[in-house]
């Protein structure tokens, strides 16, 4: 596969022979994340089998250029299909195309099909719409109470008023007012013939009053060739990364679908490259270079500066979870853009196992995602950017990423710095994979839901399962009070013992100051992180005392995945912060000055 880059968007095009290739519409906000490891996987198999495929980022989402914040975003991201098409007929030497979307990426692809049949009706060979948004009400209505359940039970203790402008936030993604204005007028089933001559249609809410089935009848009294069927694997795929599973069986049906689609069977298939020199392009003011790393295993986007020259510092961002590189509400894009701004080389990483690197696992797991793999991938990025001749390396990531960016720096001496936010675990052991499941928050924000007149509401209305919030509830006291009791023996018995966690989590505090590795972590005031802190280094964390490089904040609205914009915000004013030190230190390092550290978001309070 190689990367491309076309009219503000950011794609991959899997080459192979057939004459008829697939373009695949993402979904959006939280369902384009989720789905992302199945999407790549779907068009690695049309590739191997036959089938030339692309899959991109839409204008202002991913890595394509804009913000997010641009006005006719369903009208751009429709002008990103036609664009997708014509760059895998000009680039993947296609003749006709099918457009495969997911979700309201089902929807584009409909509206696009419409735009190319208006051209030239033979260019669009067939539409694969996988649970397709139908009607834009009901699907906005869905939206509102993901987030809304978001709000009462995972951040209780965060008042969070919804937008005054009309536009719809959604976990960490914001649908603007006039996106949102669009979808609310959006009814497929009422729009006049099918703009293709072939329809797949992937159902996850069979039945008879299903809008995918009215859809169906819709496009068979245009004379279209309609296949429908169920989409049993839905739900399985379209959950958190680091859960989601690739729906193997309704790849394979798409695959059988697209079996009578003709392919020029006289053209020879690409032969196996290694992989492709950089790709560049200057967006949203800074420079990008698609890259790999680590003999090949590894892809990355390199970010810096292009009106000024780099400033000697850089700066790695492991994945989140089993999220690809882009992170959460584009979270690593934001950063790394604003940073290089700064004059910062930023490194928005996927690990080997992850995301757009060259054999991602098909599957995933929150073991996985702690495996000592990962850890080893980013300290070859953190050699990597040294070896591009960058002075000082920081590894910066969040909960996971977090745990990730700590082991690194405790085995990698070219790390200057780490910022970890929200990190959970110091340690990861047999106990946390065998509780790997269980979804839990801290005991602050347990008592924050119990305090919510909404959650009560939603309780006696037999909205709430309030079995395993108790379970959960028990699970998470238990196992602190266990934790503390199995600590404050080991320290009574023999002194501090570093095969405890706890003992672990000190001395890698005191080889990190030690070292002058910069380290600070960054917690919401209710985060189980802050909770594992305390339980390691005491309430006050006094066990901190006395180590001049270890720094603890505390940030109002801090949420644990940086959903919130007020979240991901004060991580970019820290993190700018943060880097002009490491940048200033560099320099003083030259000269033989010192260089104090000041607190690097005023307002900030200790833990």
């Amino acid at each position: 596969m190689k990367p491309v880059l076309f009219e503000g968007c950011a794609g991959w095009l899997h080459e192979a022979a057939g004459s008829t290739g697939v373009v695949l519409c993402n979904p959006h906000g939280h369902e384009a994340m989720w789905s992302h490891r199945a999407f790549r996987h779907l068009a690695d198999d049309l590739a191997a089998a036959g089938v030339p495929a692309l899959r991109f980022d839409y204008p202002g989402t991913g890595d394509a250029a804009g913000s997010g914040a641009e006005q006719e975003h369903i009208a751009w991201c429709v002008h990103g299909i036609l664009a997708a098409v014509g760059t895998l007929r000009e680039q993947g030497g296609v003749e006709r195309v099918v457009l495969c979307g997911l979700r309201l990426g089902a929807a584009l692809a409909v509206l696009a099909a419409e735009a190319l049949a208006a051209r030239d009706p033979a260019v669009v060979a067939g539409l694969v719409l996988l649970a397709p948004v139908v009607n834009g009400r009901n699907y906005l209505r869905e939206l509102r109470a993901l987030h809304t359940g978001w709000l009462n039970n995972v951040i209780p203790d965060i008042a969070q008023a919804p937008p005054a402008d009309g536009a719809l936030d959604v976990l960490a993604y914001r649908f603007q007012a006039d996106t949102v204005a669009a979808l609310e007028g959006l009814r497929l089933a009422r729009r006049k013939g099918c703009p293709a001559p072939r329809v797949l249609l992937l159902d996850a809410w069979p039945g008879t009053a299903s809008p995918v089935a009215e859809m169906g009848t819709l496009y068979r009294a245009s004379g279209a060739e309609v296949t429908l069927d169920g989409f049993p694997e839905y739900a399985g795929m379209m959950q958190a990364a680091e859960y989601a599973r690739v729906p193997e069986a309704a790849w394979q049906a798409v695959l059988a679908w697209l079996g009578p689609v003709p392919r020029a069977a006289a053209r020879a298939a690409p032969a196996a490259q290694e992989p492709r020199p950089a790709l560049e392009w200057e967006v949203d003011g800074v420079r990008e270079q698609r890259v790999w790393l680590d003999h090949g295993r590894q892809f990355g986007i390199l970010c810096q500066p292009a009106r000024r020259a780099p400033n000697g510092v850089a700066i790695v961002f492991p994945n989140t979870g089993g999220n690809h590189h882009v992170g959460d509400g584009r979270l690593f894009v934001m950063l790394s853009r604003e940073l290089a701004r700064h004059g910062v080389t930023a490194l928005r990483l996927d690990l080997s196992a992850l995301g757009d690197s060259p054999a991602p696992a098909r599957q995933m797991s929150i073991p996985a995602v702690y495996d000592p793999c990962a850890c080893e991938d980013a300290s070859a990025a953190v050699d990597w950017l040294r070896a591009q001749g960058l002075r000082r390396v920081v590894v910066s990531g969040v909960c996971s990423g977090a745990y990730i960016s700590l082991h690194v720096a405790l085995r990698n001496p070219n790390v200057s710095g780490v910022v970890l936010a929200n990190l959970a675990k110091f340690r990861w052991d047999e106990a946390d994979t065998a509780a790997a499941s269980e979804r839990v928050q801290s005991m602050r924000g347990y008592a924050a839901a119990v305090r919510r007149v909404e959650n009560w509401q939603r309780l006696l209305r037999g909205e709430v399962r309030v079995v395993p919030i108790l379970h959960g509830f028990v699970r998470r006291g238990a196992r602190r009070l266990g934790q503390r009791a199995a600590s404050a023996l080991t320290r009574w018995r023999r002194g501090e013992d570093t095969t405890t966690v706890t003992g672990f989590a000190r001395a890698a505090m005191r080889e990190l100051d030690r070292r002058g590795v910069q380290t600070d972590f960054l917690f919401g005031m209710s985060d189980l992180g802050l909770e594992e802190a305390r339980d390691r280094f005491g309430g006050n964390l006094e066990a901190l005392q006395g180590l001049a490089h270890i720094r603890v904040r505390t940030l109002p609205k801090f949420d644990h995945s940086l959903f919130l914009e007020e979240s991901r915000a004060a991580l970019c004013a820290y993190l700018v912060r943060y880097m002009e030190q490491q940048a200033a230190r560099g320099e003083a390092a030259g000269s033989g000055e010192r260089v104090e550290l000041a607190d690097a978001v005023a307002g900030s309070a200790g833990a």
